[in-house]
């Protein structure tokens, strides 16, 4: 990661010479690093695919190549193997063969796979969790599976508007792609329907040990519907594409589906593991709540009063006096749009303040007062899931 910025950087300023498209800039839009990082970031997917590995070996010998853990593993391998396909764009070859394979990465591993691999996540947490069934969060997988495929596939198409694809090509990949969105949404339906039971209490009054990391697995599929399904489709069609593509509606719906969707996701997973390594005594769940809220009003700050309106702005804008001005300096430095970025700011505090100083307190806590783990001496086929008690003392 450092490399590549320090590259990218320097290749803007010419700096590298000659050796600007293995360490500097490659000029691809989105695979913008130089060769030598995107290699060495490859290979450093493939490690934490065989860590994955690793971790449900034990699950893996006592299960079917159908069934929840296996698919788990697949998504994962999923992820390394189609970023690396960003390897065979070079500039040898035509504009059209590039794109080809830069939209497999652009569109396929951000749009199909990943998604995928955070539906089998969820989903797979949950089960841990005792949230939904095994048969349940099975079928979703698989249906996830269909649907991201299809969604992934064709939905690449809405990217291709300015190759020259056709207005009904762009309709499928609109429709397509904003379909994607509906298995984890029904995976969210599910745990919201437990919350709203009030299952994440225990017989006697006390409260589930994990209830804010499911709270936050919950954000992931609200804002995957909201950011990836609602703004993504916003921005899909045809016409509005057209007008848009490059400004701040692009820039809305990536930034409510990439931190909503992965860094719920990632806050949600590190929950899980910083409770199970902090002491009881040193856990708080106020700081885990005040954290969540404070993330989820910081990202919507952020989005209705910031990025969608100077987005609508822009392609108003854009409309009326040519895309060149939409993008142009004196739009971008107008008044209006200086006082909507300005605005802001409060959902920046938010979440820096509200959202990311509570989740370094509860990782100081984990590191300083972690409980005394017993070293096991062998290491047994483990079952798929043990479902939590929430009777059961948090500790």
């Amino acid at each position: 990661m450092v490399g590549s910025l320090a590259g990218e950087a320097a290749s803007i300023r010419n700096l590298l010479g000659e050796s600007w498209y293995w360490f500097g800039n490659q000029g691809w839009e989105y695979l913008d690093l130089g060769r030598i990082w995107q290699a060495l970031l490859t290979a450093g997917l493939f490690l934490w695919a065989f860590i994955v590995y690793r971790g449900l070996r034990p699950a893996l010998r006592v299960n079917n190549l159908g069934n929840m853990p296996y698919l788990y593993f697949y998504a994962s391998l999923a992820i390394p193997v189609f970023y690396a396909v960003g390897l065979l764009a070079n500039p040898s070859q035509g504009f059209a063969t590039v794109e080809f394979w830069r939209f497999w990465v652009v569109h396929l591993w951000v749009e199909d796979f990943l998604e995928l691999f955070t539906t089998a996540t969820v989903a797979y947490a949950f089960v841990l969790l005792g949230i939904v069934s095994e048969r349940v969060a099975t079928r979703v997988i698989y249906l996830s599976i269909v649907l991201y495929s299809a969604g992934g596939v064709i939905g690449t198409l809405h990217h291709l508007y300015f190759s020259g694809t056709p207005v009904s090509f762009m309709a499928l990949g609109a429709f397509f792609s904003a379909m994607e969105v509906i298995p984890l949404l029904l995976l969210t339906f599910e745990a919201w329907s437990f919350l709203r039971l009030g299952a994440l209490a225990g017989s006697d009054g006390r409260e589930f040990p994990h209830r804010w990391a499911v709270w936050f697995l919950v954000a992931v599929g609200v804002w995957n519907f909201l950011g990836a399904g609602v703004f993504g489709f916003l921005i899909n069609l045809p016409i509005v594409s057209y007008y848009e593509i490059g400004t701040n509606l692009t820039v809305n719906h990536a930034h409510t589906a990439m931190f909503g969707v992965y860094g719920m996701l990632a806050l949600a997973l590190s929950l899980f593991c910083l409770h199970y390594i902090a002491r009881h005594d040193c856990w708080s769940d106020q700081a885990a709540k005040i954290s969540f809220w404070s993330l989820n009003a910081g990202l919507a700050w952020m989005a209705l009063v910031n990025l969608f309106p100077i987005g609508m702005l822009q392609m108003f804008d854009s409309a009326q006096h040519g895309y060149w001005h939409a993008r142009d300096l004196e739009f971008v430095l107008s008044p209006i749009v200086n006082a909507l970025e300005w605005a802001r700011l409060p959902g920046d505090v938010l979440m820096i303040v509200g959202g990311a100083v509570p989740i370094v307190y509860l990782t100081l806590q984990a590191v300083l007062n972690a409980k005394p783990f017993p070293l096991r001496a062998t290491r047994s086929a483990s079952p798929l899931f043990t479902p939590v008690d929430a009777s059961h003392p948090r500790s």
